[in-house]
């Protein structure tokens, strides 16, 4: 006996279903936006009057994510610490990426061409794009466009579950009226502890 169509049109829309409730729950794509955070229902903390930090994780990953006015940067450094680690680590984003120990200052890039850029392991973040070259001066300089979000994401195999211990140092924020400023979240040398599970 075939099916009929009411049958059909019934199993139709539970995997429609079971399939649109799948999507909805994808985890953030690295891509410089973050529509996606809205999407998951995360709560945004404000670090300021134009920022704002989006925080979510799943099984494997946590993301950190802090949206900023057009013209502004964003680049970061961040502290970290957790109990996986034997040295609290900086993870530093703006046009490269870099991490390096706590006050291990051997570590740390002297310079854009040093080889210590790239050596990151166990996360990733969006970076400051090269967009072309200008070539109108004397000079050729580098174009670089933003994105409209700042996104890393960190993998719980490398940090560890439990307490994580954050400072976000993030630079070259353009605020309402023009000025440059930066955000040092928490202040006066406090840390943000995350619970990560």
């Amino acid at each position: 006996m075939r099916p009929s169509f009411l049958f059909l049109y019934i199993i139709l829309l539970i995997t429609t279903s079971c399939n649109s409730n799948k999507i909805s729950l994808e985890p953030p794509l690295v891509d410089g936006k973050y529509d996606d955070y809205v999407r998951l229902g995360v709560e945004p903390i404000a670090l300021s009057d134009d920022v704002n930090l989006y925080i979510y994780q799943n099984e494997h990953y946590v993301w950190l994510a802090y949206n900023y006015p057009e013209g502004s940067f964003g680049t970061l450094d961040l502290e970290i610490d957790s109990e996986s680690l034997d040295t609290p680590l900086n993870l530093h984003v703006s046009a490269q990426l870099g991490e390096w120990e706590i006050g291990n200052d051997e570590q740390q890039p002297k310079d854009s061409t040093s080889d210590l850029w790239w050596e990151i392991d166990g996360w990733t973040s969006n970076v400051v794009w090269l967009n072309g070259m200008d070539r109108t001066g004397d000079e050729p300089q580098i174009n670089f466009k933003n994105a409209e979000c700042r996104e890393i994401q960190i993998s719980k195999s490398r940090f560890g579950k439990g307490i994580w211990r954050l400072k976000f140092n993030i630079r070259a924020i353009v605020g309402g009226n023009g000025e440059r400023y930066e955000i040092n979240y928490p202040e006066n040398d406090a840390y943000y502890n995350l619970e990560v599970s």
